[in-house]
């Protein structure tokens, strides 16, 4: 009989110890993550930030609810600031079509239909006078089209795609007669990113442009520097220049808008601006551009930490943990594993990195 008993009171003791377990280790944390939850559905987007604890399992739940949640913010705030970006940059690009268009087409296409129309009435009377005016009409409408194609050409350069940045930027040089624009490359001249040569073409552009309109400069020099880290684009003109504000958000109080825009393109791809000027001395842009040159995937291949497929040469990052290669799909999933790379390698949680 005390046998039988000793063996209840076993049985009771492990029953007990296994609930108190399993309580600890599995229903607490479920709770936990469950006004983590609650938390994160009332706007709270770091909940899932803190530990839960309990199993493996509990944890890595959480873990992959956090990327989620990581996922979803970034994405809010990166199209939060795309969405204003790209509309304060199309509505500029609108009025500068439209300021072109106006002053530039419609006045040289009124101007055309005047002349036709007085030929007309000369065409009987007075034939030679008839005749020369439509040979003025003619040569306006040459020149109306060279100003189309011009326009044309400021919206998409045919020659950055075909022939690189800086014969670009030489035949952009070359459409400024009245204002002496001086290119000097230092380095091994070479290809960059679509993206990178565009945002550099684009911010000489913009100053430019500001250079002739508002700062009334008579020289522009313009250096490239190649580097093996990235390259270094310097703009400097001798115009009437201005005090630059502390914050580059400030610009747009001064209605600084090309400057602005030009610190928008080259922050979306890492670089730095810099904006030196000094009133009736004239103003300095310096723009780096880190070189985008790490090594991309041949095939297609998984993130290890969100699963998602990458396809060849479409990684945003990769790192080098153990010797192996691990690409990512985005600066957060990216952070996680730099952060704690053995936690994604574990054997119940790790992902094969190949599709193959």
């Amino acid at each position: 009989m005390s046998h039988f008993l000793e063996m209840c009171t076993v049985v009771l003791a492990l029953l007990l110890v296994s609930n108190l377990w399993f309580l600890q280790r599995v229903l607490n944390p479920l709770r936990q993550l469950c006004i983590q939850a609650k938390q994160l559905a009332q706007g709270d987007f770091d909940s899932f930030e803190q530990p839960s604890g309990g199993i493996p399992e509990v944890e890595s739940l959480r873990r992959t609810m956090a990327g989620m949640v990581r996922h979803v913010r970034r994405a809010q705030e990166h199209s939060y600031v795309y969405a204003e970006v790209l509309a304060n940059g199309q509505e500029a690009e609108r009025a500068r079509i439209a300021r072109d268009l106006h002053d530039q087409t419609v006045q040289s296409l009124v101007a055309i239909g005047q002349s036709i129309e007085m030929a007309q009435k000369w065409i009987e009377t007075d034939p030679t006078r008839a005749s020369s005016m439509l040979k003025a009409a003619r040569a306006q409408s040459l020149e109306t089209i060279s100003e189309l194609r011009d326009l044309i050409g400021d919206l998409r350069p045919p020659a950055l795609d075909e022939l690189g940045l800086i014969a670009a930027l030489e035949l952009q040089a070359d459409r400024y007669a009245s204002l002496p624009v001086t290119i000097e490359v230092e380095g091994a001249e070479h290809r960059l990113p679509e993206t990178h040569e565009l945002a550099l073409f684009r911010s000489v552009q913009e100053a430019l442009i500001n250079a002739c309109r508002h700062s009334h400069a008579t020289k522009v020099d313009i250096k490239v520097i190649y580097e093996s880290t990235g390259i270094r684009l310097t703009i400097t003109d001798n115009g009437m220049g201005f005090t630059p504000p502390k914050h580059f958000e400030d610009l747009i109080a001064n209605e600084h808008y090309g400057l602005l825009g030009i610190h928008e393109r080259i922050q979306q791809l890492d670089g730095k601006v810099k904006v030196t000027s000094e009133k009736t001395v004239g103003t300095t842009v310096d723009i780096y551009l880190p070189a985008d040159n790490f090594h991309q995937p041949e095939d297609a291949v998984r993130d290890p930490v969100c699963s998602a497929v990458i396809e060849p040469n479409q990684a945003y990052g990769s790192t080098v943990y153990e010797g192996q290669t691990y690409y990512f799909c985005c600066p957060v999933c990216q952070g996680a594993f730099q952060r704690e790379p053995e936690t994604y390698l574990e054997p119940e949680f790790a992902v094969t990195n190949s599709l193959t």
